[in-house]
């Protein structure tokens, strides 16, 4: 049977059942319950239920680049046979394309409206100094329409991203993790020749007294699988890339009472932090290899395979003991 060049995938009812389970953290008896439960509260608050969704997946599903470094092969596959086997039966978590991109797949088994399109992440946010100049497309962001409205949805932009669907409306400004927030606005950004093509510009904040900073900015328009093979392609393997030259691994913590993300854990290179409603901590060191990956068993519930391990020997990315004596 031939599908049409709009056909897109969707899980299997027992595929999104492993994920429910997942995400929930229920065993296999009570992830029908569960699903039914987040079925009812979509039908009925569409939002409520987005909402609930993409805290317990991204409390779940780390932001991580692990694979880049930690495999044989140190590549990403965007398949979703193989995205539901990286994130939901390994749990190794995923960049932007494979989170949010297996995101989208779960939101239209549940019967979501929606299309993906492509952001350019901000040069001055990654330097840390604002220079209104931005990469090529790198990033991808999920459009939902829910009622008349429509949502920009993000679940993997790393610590820094958006913990609930975003309204599209000029200004509009939701919480991140209190007290930190963001707020979309629809401007022109210097680069652009034309200066009435006017982009969403994702922006965030630590508090109300800080100015805003530009994390990334995208268009209404939809991307195409093919789009995201490029993207994911120069993404992975150039040399230029954050991803090829950091281990990054970061997820998001749901306080189950409250309902609602409180913070979240990160390990970038050597240091791993947790950020508890805007309170930082250093919560170790780490000196090599052995360390790191007990940090990601012990924080992140992330188990590397020997061989798995082994593949970033002598890699940039090693973390070498300093303190041992070299001979």
């Amino acid at each position: 049977m031939i599908l049409p060049a709009s056909h897109r995938p969707t899980l299997s009812r027992d595929q999104l059942l492993k994920y429910v389970s997942f995400i929930y953290q229920c065993d296999s008896c009570s992830a029908e319950s569960q699903l039914s439960a987040l079925e009812g509260l979509i039908r009925t608050d569409p939002l409520r239920g987005l909402t609930q969704l993409q805290q317990h997946h991204q409390a779940s599903i780390p932001f991580s680049n692990l694979i880049l470094h930690y495999s044989q092969h140190h590549s990403i596959s965007l398949d979703p046979d193989v995205l539901f086997h990286k994130l939901v039966e390994r749990g190794l978590g995923g960049y932007c394309v494979e989170s949010t991109g297996f995101f989208s797949i779960v939101m239209r088994t549940l019967g979501f409206k929606l299309y993906t399109s492509a952001g350019r992440v901000s040069k001055g946010f990654e330097q840390g100094v604002e220079t209104g100049e931005y990469n090529g497309w790198g990033h991808m962001v999920i459009i939902v329409t829910i009622g008349e409205n429509k949502y920009a949805v993000d679940v993997a932009f790393g610590p820094n991203g958006q913990t609930r669907p975003l309204l599209l409306s000029h200004g509009a400004t939701s919480v991140r993790i209190a007290p930190a927030e963001a707020r979309l606005v629809k401007e022109s950004i210097s680069a652009n020749t034309d200066s009435e093509q006017k982009p969403w510009i994702f922006q965030i904040r630590s508090n109300a007294e800080e100015a805003w900073r530009a994390a990334y900015c995208f268009y209404e328009i939809e991307f195409l699988p093919s789009d995201y093979e490029v993207m994911n392609f120069s993404t992975s393997q150039s040399p230029r890339s954050i991803f090829t030259k950091t281990v990054i691994c970061a997820k998001f913590l749901l306080n189950e009472a409250k309902d609602d993300i409180v913070g979240n854990l990160s390990l970038v290179k050597g240091t791993v932090k947790r950020n508890l409603n805007g309170d930082v901590e250093i919560l170790q060191t780490l000196k090599n290899e052995a360390e790191r990956v007990d940090a990601l068993k012990s924080f992140f519930n992330v188990h590397l395979q020997p061989l798995e391990v082994r593949g970033i020997h002598g890699k940039i990315t090693e973390l070498k003991d300093l303190t041992a004596t070299a001979f």
